[in-house]
């Protein structure tokens, strides 16, 4: 009896290893396009961790200088400065990376809630400054949009929470 036809050669398919090979470079290729897309977060959310972040740089910069800290928010709250209080007068702190001075997207802005606030014509004046002691006073800040706002507000124990404004 003769026996059918055996594929020993090109004829037989692929081989596993040709298989292996086109499933890697399959799965790099989506990798690499999977890296390429980046999410997008709302430019509110994006400012609202920035500034929690550099706040509490900002507290933590009064505690070990020795000195007191202040956010001064710029007119209209399109952005903010970070200052130190040095020989009876605020500076600005532009030797710090992280507390130099910022701006907001255009469609965001800062505004402070529940301070008190004063005015020096001949000097920018913080509207909420960090005590060196850790003792600094609760506050509330807003930034927000025409269709959305986040407050973040700072706690008698130091906490910084973030909630969606209404």
């Amino acid at each position: 009896m003769r026996q059918g036809r055996t594929y020993r050669g090109r004829e037989a398919g692929l081989s596993l290893i040709e298989i292996l090979v086109g499933v890697s470079i399959l799965a790099t290729v989506a990798f690499v396009v999977s890296l390429s897309f980046q999410p997008t977060r709302p430019p509110l959310d994006e400012a609202a961790d920035r500034l929690a972040a550099r706040l509490q740089v900002a507290s933590e910069e009064a505690v070990t200088s020795g000195v007191p800290v202040g956010l001064v928010i710029e007119e209209f709250g399109a952005g903010y400065a970070f200052h130190r209080y040095v020989d009876r007068r605020w500076w600005p702190l532009t030797d710090h990376p992280a507390l130099r001075a910022r701006q907001l997207p255009d469609s965001v802005r800062l505004v402070a809630r529940d301070v008190m606030f004063a005015r020096d014509d001949a000097a920018a004046v913080p509207v909420i400054w960090f005590d060196p002691a850790g003792l600094t006073e609760p506050f509330r800040l807003r930034l927000e949009t025409a269709e959305a706002a986040i407050d973040l507000d700072w706690q008698p124990d130091g906490g910084l929470t973030r909630q969606a404004g209404l």
